[in-house]
């Protein structure tokens, strides 16, 4: 009895171990999907289909419009991943504390408040952040998705994300409101699998506070209508 339930119970566990899984890292952000340093590299995509690893690999065996020809590859070093991601991580954190330190300076040279600061602080938000290399996202161009090109550890692209934890301000009355940037990304088209260029794909860059009742710019409203509606 004992054996007959150790073979079912390997049974199940292979056939749950060839089910794929879903592209899922990269801390639940809107318009991108997957992180190739934490998903299976095979992990399903918004397309059901498994993230096309093989025919990335095959894109790096000889020339490639990205990295150069196959001698001038090998003849390059690969920058550590995770070396990578702790530079973006501190170069992010050193341009969060950039604010403070100038309104500092301009207090010390008696320049008006008014002039150290655009916009009301972010970190009257409560924000995370982390950094995330996506296999999936909306194209900002076309408003459908795309397949982003990472290649362990070739060829990873790492951007840093930075999300909304609070819905309201903590200090002024107001709303949080998440913000986005547009990076530029190599990219495939979900479908067949041919290697095509760029595009650019929303990321998420901080968190801001909107006062109630403030009226909202010409600026901020066109950047608004530039993020594809899902």
């Amino acid at each position: 009895m004992f054996q007959l339930a150790t073979v079912v119970y390997s049974l199940i566990n292979s056939t749950l171990a060839k089910i794929p899984t879903k592209c899922e890292g990269g801390g639940g952000l809107k318009y991108l999907w997957g992180d190739a340093l934490i998903d299976n590299p095979d992990c399903v995509g918004p397309n059901n289909k498994p993230y096309p690893t093989a025919a990335i690999e095959r894109s790096f065996r000889g020339s490639n419009p990205w990295m150069g020809s196959s001698r001038t590859g090998r003849s390059q070093k690969t920058i550590d991943p995770y070396l990578t991601r702790k530079a973006l991580l501190t170069a992010h954190e050193h341009a969060m504390d950039m604010s403070p330190t100038m309104t500092r300076q301009a207090r010390a040279t008696n320049i008006p408040s008014t002039n150290a600061c655009a916009g009301t602080p972010a970190r009257l938000c409560k924000t995370r952040y982390n950094t995330t290399a996506p296999m999936y996202g909306v194209s900002l161009t076309s408003g459908q998705p795309v397949t982003i090109v990472q290649k362990f550890p070739d060829l990873l692209q790492q951007v840093v994300f930075e999300v909304c934890e609070s819905s309201e301000c903590d200090v002024v009355r107001g709303d949080c409101t998440q913000t986005y940037v547009p990076y530029l990304f190599l990219v495939i088209p979900l479908g067949p699998v041919t290697l095509t260029g760029q595009d650019y794909v929303l990321v998420e860059s901080g968190c801001v506070c909107r006062p109630k009742y403030a009226s909202q710019s010409n600026q901020e409203a066109s950047v608004m209508s530039s993020i594809p509606r899902l």
